[in-house]
């Protein structure tokens, strides 16, 4: 039943494949028979024109002789007063030549004097022809000359003839005739009408115009039937394998070839269609096995290889990225990408960053998994584009590096401890002059007390005060530097929180004689960290700037001076915080040894623990801690931290 129902339809495809081929044959034979057509249609319209001219005109020229001869024997007769004799004279002219219709002779009073087909005596009314050529349209008085009229008429009957009116003048010598009073000198005593028919001028005419009609009649079947067979095989078939060639290209079948043994034009077009085919084929060879390489390297890759379409859904998601995200790509291929993000904002700041270019490389954002887990991954993304230009969608490529994070980041509390390690030596000799202060100090006290001497006993006091703080304050800067604390990370107004430290560090600036200034751009945005580690790093920079601007000896006309500023990053997902200074400045080599623990060029003053501490907050913040400086023009620390706030938390180095 299946193979009986699908035959019928494979049947009508057929012929409507059939007949679609047939169209331009159609085509090109209707043109033919088109231009044909006007072509005998114009001629045989032509030719009927030049006879029919060509007859009035002899019918003209008959007419006029005519009249001229007719009217030179009537003047004869006339003149001879011999009137009756008119009426013969018309007959038998008329009968000489049987094309004539009518030959009358006219009045000037519209009298019929003689007529082959009118009785003499008729009266034809002014309003009618061919008096009208004497009297105007309503009224009786005629013209005082009328002029020779040879004219193509429509008799009743619906018969042509050419008609020629030659006016009759009053002669000096019809002065003494008595049939012509009332009439003045010069004035027309009557017409002679001569009607020439063209009865057979317009037989020739109709009898011409039905063989035009049967020449172009059969000039049309037999111009069609051989253009059809003509065209039907030099195109048509040419075209129908040329179209069953196409179909089987269509089907991915490229072994067809059109072979044809005609050496005409077309033959080359055919040709030309065989080498193209031939090329195609090749070429998709080429793309096919470059398609399968590309896919293979693509589904074979570890990492997570996925591409998305212009508004967002993914459209290919590889077996990297279902090993590590643990979702089959059935499960994710058409919907949005932003189920794969942990924070969808992050993607929204890597797309973001395609406005300026047509890649983001190594960019740290984190994927959650099919189970919920986080996973740390470096994308990279790609615009992918349509040979016109037109952006058709992303493909990203990203690297699961949660494992090397954490490696990382123990390898840093590794190297952190073994560098406090090896600053043990160096604490041991700090606390013993510690202790050796509070020593000579508690001496002191004792001293006083046994003599009874406060101001010995106050002095040796302070001396222990002093020797506890320094104690006290760089067993804090130690355990800052080495702890790791949870972070308490909010969105934080910089701007504001700069405002309220150079609010609550002025005084002490104007106190030591350094001018202290903020410079904060607008519309910054919130940043995700701690606030109060943030304020640690602003605060502790202030204060080596501080101690910078003190030591330094300013000229004439300079002022020591701090700046705050907070700017927009150079990436646009940062914000930067810079402490600049014209203090004293710093060496190459110095510049190098800042952010080790236990460095320090305060001498006696500093634990050498403050910067340490600056450069692992920011690390925390996965920001980044530069320094400009050069000797005697002062320093300027550059801190950059992402808006977003670190993606690897501290704690999830623990779990």
């Amino acid at each position: 039943m299946g193979s009986g129902g699908a035959e019928p339809h494979r049947s009508k495809t057929g012929l409507r494949r059939a007949l679609s081929g047939l169209r331009l044959v159609w085509k090109v034979n209707g043109l033919f028979l088109l231009i044909l057509a006007s072509a005998l249609g114009i001629s045989g319209y032509v030719w009927n024109v030049a006879f029919e001219r060509d007859e009035v005109a002899s019918a003209r020229e008959l007419s006029m002789a005519t009249s001229e001869l007719i009217l030179t024997r009537v003047r004869d007769l006339m003149m001879q007063h011999e009137g009756g004799e008119l009426q013969d004279l018309v007959g038998r002219m008329a009968r000489e030549n049987p094309a004539f219709r009518d030959i009358r002779l006219l009045a000037h009073r519209g009298a019929v004097v003689a007529s082959r087909r009118e009785p003499p005596g008729a009266a034809v009314g002014p309003d009618a022809w061919p008096c009208t050529l004497c009297h105007t349209p309503g009224s009786s008085p005629p013209l005082a000359s009328a002029p020779v009229c040879c004219d193509v008429i429509e008799l009743a009957e619906g018969e042509r003839a050419v008609s020629v009116v030659t006016p009759i003048y009053r002669e000096p010598g019809c002065a003494g005739a008595g049939c012509h009073e009332g009439v003045g000198e010069g004035n027309v005593l009557g017409m002679l009408q001569t009607d020439f028919s063209l009865a057979r001028v317009d037989a020739l005419l109709a009898r011409q115009s039905r063989r035009l009609a049967l020449i172009l009649l059969l000039s049309l079947l037999l111009g069609s039937a051989a253009s059809f067979w003509m065209t039907d095989r030099l195109v048509g078939q040419r075209i129908q394998a040329l179209r069953e060639g196409a179909n089987r290209i269509a089907q991915h079948d490229f072994t067809f070839r059109f072979s044809d043994p005609r050496g005409d034009g077309l033959a080359q077009l055919v040709g030309v269609f065989d080498d193209v085919t031939s090329e195609l084929s090749t070429t998709l060879s080429e793309l096919s096995n470059a398609k399968q390489h590309l896919e293979a390297i693509a589904e074979n890759s570890a990492d997570i290889i996925i591409t998305v379409d212009p508004v967002g859904f993914i459209t290919t998601f590889n077996a990297g990225a279902e090993k590590v995200l643990g979702y089959s790509r059935e499960e994710v291929i058409g919907k949005r990408i932003e189920v794969l993000f942990h924070d969808p904002t992050e993607r929204e700041a890597a797309i973001a960053q395609l406005e300026h270019s047509d890649h983001v490389v190594n960019y740290i954002t984190r994927f959650v998994t099919k189970k919920g887990a986080q996973r740390n991954v470096l994308l990279t993304l790609s615009r992918l584009r349509a040979p016109d230009g037109n952006p058709i969608g992303t493909l990203g490529i990203s690297k699961d590096v949660t494992t090397e994070l954490r490696l990382q980041r123990r390898l840093v509390r590794t190297e952190r401890m073994a560098a406090l390690g090896h600053a043990i030596t160096g604490i041991q000799h700090s606390i013993k002059n510690m202790l050796n202060v509070m020593k000579g100090g508690a001496y002191m006290v004792n001293l006083g007390l046994t003599k009874g001497d406060p101001a010995m006993t106050n002095e040796g006091w302070a001396m222990v005060q002093h020797g506890i703080g320094d104690m006290t304050e760089m067993s804090k800067r130690m355990l800052d530097f080495a702890r790791t604390r949870k972070l308490r990370l909010v969105p934080t107004d910089l701007g504001e929180l700069a405002r309220r430290i150079h609010h609550m560090s002025e005084t002490k600036f104007m106190s030591e004689g350094v001018a202290l200034t903020l410079e904060a751009e607008p519309n910054l945005p919130a940043v995700q960290c701690d606030a109060e580690m943030v304020q640690s790093v602003i605060m502790d920079l202030l204060s080596n700037a501080l101690d910078a601007c003190s030591w330094k000896e300013y000229k004439n006309g300079e002022i020591p001076e701090v700046r705050l500023g907070l700017r927009h990053g150079e990436a646009p997902d940062q914000v930067r915080i810079e402490v600049r200074d014209n203090g004293e400045g710093m060496t190459e080599e110095v510049r190098k040894r800042l952010f080790t623990p236990f460095f320090s060029t305060k001498e006696k003053k500093g634990t050498g623990m403050g910067l340490a501490v600056v450069e692992r907050i920011v690390s925390s913040h996965e920001g980044r801690t530069t320094v400009e400086s050069e000797p005697g023009r002062g320093a300027a620390f550059i801190v950059s931290l992402p808006i977003r706030g670190p993606i690897q938390r501290e704690e999830e180095e623990d779990a």
